[in-house]
Formats: structure tokens, C-alpha cells, sequence
């Protein structure tokens, strides 16, 4: 889950409260690429609280992963007004047992997803608003066909 410092505090109490095992936080730096404010501190770091639904054995076969990544945002990957980088979350998706599954409760756009699909794991997004939704879905949908695998597609309610 992406924050910024302001909601830190909550985003972890909420991570928690849900019911995940809180493992940590990663941080993404934005480089440059953000907007500054003159007579501030650039405002290039967003932090991912990150964690399981249950246990996560040191004894996965899973590497040792930095804890800051360094991804400019780039306006052709762009769908939303907090979209990620792909790059970025392949980067992140690694955390996972290879072939896992990825849970996004915050969909967006669905760039976790294309991530988690380009990467061969299985994915479940979660997005209240139908207009991304669609955005997601058909994203997700290109992407199992552009790359070979035996992921199902996304089903709506």
C-alpha cells in the first residue's frame, strides 16, 4: 500500500486492523520528477507499507530486496492520477513466492496487475470506481495476451 508521510500512522494502523501482517516499509523515490515548492524539501518520496495474510518463512525462495527504489514516473504508463510505474511494481512484486498471488485493494489503473502478470504470478484487484475499473480490466486483459501464461482473465460482479 502507497502513502505518503501524512497518512503513514493510519495507513499502517488500517493495514493492521484489516487483518495483514505488517512486515515493513519500502520507500520509492521519485527522483526529480515530482513538482517542488519553493521554500520546501522536495516531496519525491512515497513509502510502501507492505505485508502478508499470514506467514512469510525466511525459508522462501524469495532474494533479499532493497528497501528504496528509484523510478521516475513516465506519462505514457501513467493512467491515473496516482499511477505508478510498471517497472516499479515488478520490482516490488518479487517480494512474492514466485507464482503467487498478488492482492491490490486500490487498483487504480490496474498497473500492480499488469506487473503481477507480466511477472507470472496470479492477481486480484479491488476497485470502487467503474470508470478505472474498466481501465484496469483491459489493461490486464492486453497484457495476458501479449504475454504467455495460464492466468485467467479478471471477472466483474
Amino acid at each position: 500500500m502507497f502513502t505518503d508521510w501524512r497518512q503513514l500512522p493510519t495507513a499502517t494502523d488500517v493495514f493492521q486492523a484489516a487483518g495483514f501482517v505488517w512486515r515493513g516499509i519500502a520507500v520509492w523515490d521519485k527522483t526529480e520528477s515530482v513538482r517542488p515548492q519553493m521554500g520546501r524539501f522536495r516531496a519525491q518520496a512515497e513509502y510502501i507499507v507492505w505485508g502478508s495474510n499470514g506467514p512469510m518463512p525466511l525459508t522462501r525462495p524469495v532474494p533479499v530486496l532493497p528497501g528504496v527504489y528509484q523510478h521516475i514516473v513516465r506519462q505514457d504508463d501513467k493512467h491515473h492520477i496516482t499511477g505508478k510505474p510498471t517497472p516499479l511494481l515488478r520490482d516490488l512484486a518479487r517480494i512474492c513466492v514466485p507464482g503467487g498471488h498478488i492482492l491490490d485493494p486500490f487498483m487504480g489503473s490496474g498497473t500492480t496487475g499488469v506487473a503481477a502478470i507480466q511477472s507470472g504470478y496470479s492477481f486480484t484487484g479491488i476497485e470502487l470506481d467503474p470508470h478505472y475499473y474498466d481501465i484496469a480490466r483491459g489493461r490486464c486483459q492486453q497484457t495476458i495476451q501479449e504475454v504467455p501464461c495460464n492466468l485467467p482473465l479478471l471477472q466483474s460482479d
